[in-house]
């Protein structure tokens, strides 16, 4: 009998621990989702629309990031690794802000009987574009992009050991920060005021003196910013760059938009962790059948309740 509790107990354990560090590996593929998810839930909520260059964006910028590492890795004698993949993080991601800014005002602003619609067929010749880009500004040979640092942590919680990559640590500590800003911006800033006031209705907002211009520009740029970042945390596990590394990454972050609730800001970023989460437990039974058993959970809920889990329905007075 004793036995049999110690082997019960065992199992049990055995269990707990696959769980957890199923958890914790997942937790690096959500903050992904996450921040990519953001960007374009910022946009459609301040543009209506759904833009399908948010990946294309990404990418372009992590291939600046690469080229601005090796240059400042040139023309800076004796730095650091770490501090040059940093400083070229941090060009990928103004290069992504403002090609966001450019979008929205040089682009869209500018197009004549614009409609969402017409919005969509815009970003997807914006895929186009870079797709083609990419190869010409910076060549066919392959790139990547280092870890922000290497090795593992080692560590034990309630007397079963787990570990973690410092890269996937660094990685979900830094997405956690930007995430957490982004939600305190569009709680208590003037910037989140029209950000909600404009994802309402655009027309009143314009009419209270909301500059729903600059709302939307912005918006457009930091979901460029966001997009950058993911990207540039997410390349140096996805290996050799490529002009479509993010595009599996931004059919997620529409999934879970929809499945959080596109009504919410906060919901599409749940669903972000709800998707790798879901993922990662399944893969573990069957890594064949993750992604059918995984989208097919998904159109499920989605039937089941078309606003997604935190949708709010709009009501309106006749």
């Amino acid at each position: 009998m004793c036995g049999l509790l110690i082997s019960l107990n065992g199992g049990l354990d055995m269990v707990i621990q696959i769980i957890i560090q199923i958890l914790l590996d997942t937790l690096m593929p959500a903050v992904i989702l996450m921040l990519a998810t953001l960007g374009i839930v910022l946009i459609f909520k301040t543009s209506y629309t759904t833009n399908f260059a948010q990946g294309s964006i990404a990418a372009l910028a992590v291939y600046v990031v690469s080229s601005a590492s090796a240059l400042f890795a040139s023309i800076i004698p004796g730095i650091s690794p770490v501090m040059q993949l940093i400083l070229g993080i941090i060009v990928g991601i103004i290069a992504a802000f403002l090609f966001g800014l450019f979008i929205d005002t040089m682009i869209l602003r500018k197009s004549k009987y614009i409609n969402a619609g017409g919005k969509q067929m815009i970003t997807m010749g914006i895929v186009l574009i870079i797709t083609g880009l990419v190869p010409l500004i910076f060549g066919t040979l392959s790139r990547t992009v280092p870890k922000i640092v290497y090795g593992n942590i080692d560590f034990t919680l309630f007397g079963l050991d787990f570990w973690i990559t410092k890269h996937n640590l660094i990685s979900i500590i830094i997405a956690t920060v930007v995430i957490s800003v982004i939600f305190i911006m569009l709680r208590f800033t003037k910037w989140g005021l029209g950000v909600r006031a404009t994802a309402s209705n655009e027309l009143v907002a314009s009419m209270m003196g909301v500059n729903t211009h600059f709302i939307t520009a912005m918006s457009w740029s930091i979901a460029g910013a966001l997009g950058a970042l993911s990207a540039s945390l997410y390349a140096p596990i996805y290996g050799n760059l490529s002009s479509a590394m993010m595009t599996n990454i931004q059919i997620n972050g529409f999934l879970a938009s929809i499945l959080g609730g596109f009504g919410t800001f906060f919901g599409p970023v749940v669903g972000s962790y709800i998707i790798p989460t879901i993922t990662g437990m399944v893969a573990y039974v069957s890594a064949l059948w993750k992604n059918v058993i995984v989208y097919g959970l998904i159109l499920i809920i989605i039937l089941i309740k078309p606003i997604g889990l935190f949708g709010k329905k709009v009501q309106k007075k006749v």
